[in-house]
């Protein structure tokens, strides 16, 4: 049987998870150790705060995923969200009302729940901290969150034609079909599973910088990623256009002292633009989280 120490581990990597994106530097137009990027509302300390914050209700995700493993998927994830919830409220009361991680909260509110299920049903959660994941473990976290999830793009988005005061994301579902954050979990979030993590694998293999490998990741992310963040800043254009300009920056063999000064340069156009590409972030901290499980970093 599981103890809470045990299952605090896996809620200390999800905080770190978060920590390493936060520190990550440069970062175009997101906010770092550097500088805030193209955010005028919220600073370094606004995310170290939002983290601290946040990592209470990460136990908390891994412990209903834990505790109630073999019910009904959608029970597991109403609890989920009711923490969840919570957990947004908290945070904006910490920040001061600034939206610091309110995606990547949703998205590890099932990951984590996801990892609590699986975890009691391997029967490892006591010992398996001492022992990396494989990336046939990580698959199968994805595939019992997308279990949680599958039904929330017909009951979150189906009505909004009717709803009053639409948030961000809704807005962007009802105009371009973006289904963000939802839309991810709902499909087991393939965007990790089946690309940044393998990409990520592939550039650890081969690189031993792991800081130079973390800057790649980011720009393959920005290069592939529908990022309602940019679509809600500058519409489709603007992120088409920053998703060629990663891609370049990406295909470019730059050492990695060139490719910083490469990326604080396009910070400031960023900055200039008044773009971030916050769902790239969020996609950056949920590889890391299955990059611990794994062990890579």
């Amino acid at each position: 049987m599981a103890n809470n120490f045990s299952l605090e581990n896996y809620a200390d990597l999800a905080s770190r998870s978060l920590l390493y994106e936060l520190n990550l530097s440069p970062k175009p137009g997101l906010v770092d150790c550097l500088d805030a990027g193209a955010h005028r509302d919220m600073t370094y300390e606004t995310f170290l705060t939002s983290i601290e914050t946040l990592s209470p209700f990460f136990l908390r995700y891994l412990e209903v995923g834990w505790r109630m493993a073999g019910q009904n998927p959608q029970l597991i994830f109403e609890e989920l969200r009711k923490i969840g919830i919570q957990a947004e409220q908290a945070m904006f009361q910490a920040t001061g009302g600034v939206n610091t991680h309110k995606g990547i909260n949703f998205s590890l509110a099932l990951v984590l729940g996801a990892t609590g299920i699986y975890l009691a049903k391997q029967k490892t959660a006591a010992t398996s901290h001492n022992n990396p994941l494989i990336p046939q473990d990580s698959l199968a976290i994805c595939q019992l969150a997308q279990q949680l999830a599958a039904h929330i793009i017909q009951t979150d988005l189906s009505q909004l034609e009717t709803k009053a005061d639409l948030s961000h994301g809704e807005k962007l579902y009802l105009k371009f079909g973006i289904k963000g954050p939802r839309g991810e979990a709902a499909a087991g979030f393939p965007t990790v599973i089946a690309h940044a993590l393998p990409f990520f694998r592939q550039e650890l293999n081969k690189e031993q910088d792991k800081e130079f490998c973390q800057l790649r990741l980011l720009l393959y992310l920005m290069g592939t990623v529908e990022d309602a963040n940019l679509i809600h800043r500058g519409g489709v254009p603007a992120w088409q256009r920053i998703k060629k300009e990663a891609q370049n920056l990406l295909n470019s063999d730059f050492s990695k002292s060139e490719l910083k000064r490469q990326l604080a340069a396009y910070n400031q156009i960023l900055i200039q633009r008044y773009l971030s590409p916050g769902g790239s972030a969020d996609f950056l901290s949920l590889t890391f989280y299955f990059a611990f499980l794994e062990k890579l970093l």
